[in-house]
């Protein structure tokens, strides 16, 4: 476990070993290391040498015509907890810029191969710190290092700098990626293991930011708009590269709206191919037989694909799909009868989606759109077996864990009293059952109302979020239900964020 006073990330683990590689007259030292899975003998060399505190007479003797010159370091406006570097280290394989303080250990950044000239953003760093930065380049197994260059980074906007994820350290590491908003601005944030921020970036539109998640190609998503599922308002989702430029920006087709609740990029071959989300019409509906008015103005949702050339296509449309009828769950105030608000990819290629009015999770063919199961509400495809609450209600999160398991946050509006809860289930398509394999209830108990989220972690841990006020809550347990890390949101204003999920690095996607 990581402590709360080493400041340590995923990024910044202990070598583990140093072996001297011969190279000419001098010597590089070569470092035996797992913290960087992603480049493991090239982090290694450079973290090696620098745990190493390699002397003058320890420094390799540079190949012919290999050199790092033109080394600046500036900051960038949009995040004071970054800096850009830009040098040239042309004639080398690949390169790298090493950062540290007089209060934490070497970290690195990515090795690149772009290096003539190259740019590369430097993230993670704390306020108010004096950082000293160098570049390593590696060239045949050689470290040519330029000079070391002090930067210190700017002071947190007051509203980031007084919040705070307060608890226990996490002991797998990483980062909690969520979003915040006080009156004039709203943020995606990530807390770092001692719930401190540690990469923000900020949008002054007036609007706050729903749905944030970090994407298999590593840029973070968020969606921007003031619906909450239905409203007739204008939205949008962003993606931002690390560094926080805009990637990319989706919309809705003409006519419809977007929801706010989930957006997943879709990738071939390492390049972008779309992105599946929900949009919303809306439709004049007699609500007369349920008690409601004659001539009233309801929202239907669509999951959506948007294809990588900016068009889109409805794979399912629920005002073809579900009845008003279907509404168990309905929210007073809300315009929409379904409520979509989570999507995931099952092992085959079709999606399970959560639609909280039902208290259903359905599973859709991605091709023709059909159901091809519904678990929960009153057409449930499932019997619920072994579950001591009898299944889920108004639930949030429901994702797909192997081939057979759901994990689902079960917010629990009809439980007696009304308690949330982690639950996961598997299912027998033949049998037609749900089997509960595994849950987890707070103690003491905590009832999330509206919003929340589950998180398998490679580690096999399930993160859970408790996102209603007053009780904002992240919360780790085991497979066996010990806590392993619990936090708590403090924050200037009690917004209410959508999720929080962890991610392994601010540079680019590892499981968490």
């Amino acid at each position: 476990m990581h402590r709360a006073d080493s400041h340590t990330t995923s990024e910044s683990r202990p070598v583990r070993a140093v072996i001297r590689v011969r190279s000419g007259r001098a010597t590089a030292r070569r470092a035996l290391t797992t913290a960087f899975p992603r480049w493991p003998l090239l982090t290694a060399l450079t973290l090696g040498a620098l745990a190493a505190g390699c002397s003058n007479d320890d420094h390799p003797v540079a190949p012919i015509g290999v050199h790092v010159t033109d080394f600046t370091v500036g900051a960038v406006p949009s995040n004071v907890l970054a800096a850009v570097a830009r040098f040239d280290a042309r004639g080398a394989d690949s390169a790298a810029v090493v950062y540290w303080s007089d209060s934490e250990p070497p970290r690195a950044t990515p090795f690149s191969t772009t290096l003539t000239p190259d740019s590369t953003v430097v993230l993670g760093l704390r306020p108010s710190t004096a950082y000293h930065l160098r570049v390593d380049a590696i060239a045949g197994g050689t470290v040519i290092s330029s000079d070391t260059i002090t930067f210190g980074t700017g002071a947190l906007p007051d509203f980031l700098a007084n919040s705070h994820l307060r608890g226990s350290v996490r002991a797998s590491g990483g980062y909690i990626l969520t979003a915040l908003s006080d009156t004039a601005s709203a943020y995606v944030v990530a807390f770092d293991s001692t719930g401190e921020v540690r990469w923000y970036h900020g949008f002054d539109e007036g609007v706050p930011v729903g749905e944030v998640k970090q994407q298999a190609n590593g840029d973070i998503t968020a969606f921007l708009g003031a619906t909450h599922g239905g409203d007739p308002v204008p939205g949008r989702y962003v993606e931002l590269s690390p560094g926080g430029d805009v990637v990319r920006e989706i919309g809705a087709p003409p006519g419809a709206y977007v929801d706010n609740h989930e957006l997943v990029l879709v990738f071939n071959d390492g390049q972008y191919d779309g992105a599946y989300l929900s949009t919303y019409t809306q439709r004049q509906v007699d609500l007369s037989s349920q008690g409601g008015p004659s001539d009233s103005l309801v929202s239907g949702h669509q999951i959506v694909r948007a294809n990588a050339d900016g068009s889109t296509h409805t794979i399912l449309d629920a005002w073809d799909t579900f009845t008003l009828a279907d509404n168990v769950e309905p929210i007073e105030g809300e315009v929409d009868f379904d409520h979509p608000n989570s999507i995931d990819v099952a092992s085959d290629g079709n999606l399970v989606v959560s639609w909280r009015n039902f208290d259903a999770i359905t599973k859709i063919d991605v091709n023709s759109g059909a159901i091809i199961w519904r678990l929960g509400g009153p057409h449930s495809d499932f019997t619920f077996v072994g579950d001591p609450l009898g299944g889920f209600s108004a639930q949030h999160s429901a994702r797909v864990v192997g081939d057979n398991d759901i994990l689902v946050f079960d917010n629990g509006t009809q439980h007696s009293p009304p308690e949330s809860r982690a639950v996961e289930y598997t299912l027998d398509p033949t049998a037609k059952t749900a089997t509960m394999k595994w849950e987890y209830r707070h103690v003491p108990p905590v009832y999330t109302t509206f919003t929340g989220s589950v998180q398998r972690l490679a580690s096999g841990n399930t993160l859970i979020g408790w996102t209603w006020p007053p009780t904002l809550l992240v919360t780790e347990v085991t497979p066996g239900g010990t806590v392993a890390w619990e936090g708590t949101l403090e924050a200037p204003s009690l917004f209410s964020p959508y999720r929080f999920t962890a991610i392994r690095s601010l540079y680019g996607y590892e499981q968490p």
